[in-house]
């Protein structure tokens, strides 16, 4: 049994929506940045997309190779990228760029392997989201082993600052979305109407940011 991210595949969930995006304008070729196990490159694959993985854990790129035609293994912000520019259709970057030093940097990296018109499509916890800013209310600031204030995170991002940070790397944003999961009862149809009412205000009711960009 892995030890890695399992597939969420809730209609409304994170890993659901980063799909829809990424195969908004059909199978090509993605280029899956923090590919773990390769659980986003199987779906990916079963739609009829070509997937490149790059991986920091070394046992996480070894499953990944299994769904993925190669798996480079290293630092995204500092391994030799051995891809041709403007080689891939989609970049993915799912729940990575809070892990990074510097996102803006990385995504300017990652922009020159995006064919003109190609994807960036990634998600990121929402920093600004109710229970956070209830939590400041109250003095409270604690770093947890997941969710949004996970221990691992370096680099948290509210909906303006994330369009910035893109923005800023070199690509124009085309889609905003996000999630708004429901603990405990969160079926398909109330998890479909709290993506509906978190559309009201997604800067404040968002749970997690989804965004699509092309290079410019």
């Amino acid at each position: 049994m892995s030890g890695y991210v399992p597939l969420n595949e809730r209609p409304q969930g994170g890993h659901a929506r980063l799909l829809a995006l990424a195969l908004a304008d059909g199978p090509g070729r993605v280029l899956d940045v923090g590919c773990s196990s390769g659980y986003l490159a199987r779906p990916l694959r079963e739609a009829g997309a070509r997937v490149v993985g790059i991986e920091l854990d070394p046992a996480a790129a070894a499953e990944a190779r299994a769904v993925c035609e190669a798996v480079v293994v290293g630092d995204v912000e500092s391994v030799d990228l051995p891809f041709e520019p403007a080689s891939f259709d989609v970049v993915l970057c799912g729940d990575v760029v809070e892990h990074l030093r510097d996102p803006g940097a990385a995504l300017a990296r990652l922009r020159q392997f995006l064919r003109p018109g190609g994807r960036l499509v990634l998600t990121t916890p929402n920093v600004a989201n109710w229970a956070i800013r209830l939590s400041l209310l109250a003095g409270r600031w604690r770093y947890t082993d997941r969710g949004i204030l996970d221990r691992t995170h370096t680099h948290l991002f509210t909906r303006k600052t994330l369009n910035e940070t893109v923005t800023q790397a070199g690509y124009r944003v085309v889609e905003l979305d996000h999630t708004a999961p429901v603990p405990f009862v969160g079926t398909p149809r109330v998890e479909q109407v709290a993506h509906a009412v978190a559309a009201v205000r997604p800067s404040l009711l968002a749970y997690q940011l989804l965004l699509a960009a092309t290079p410019r």
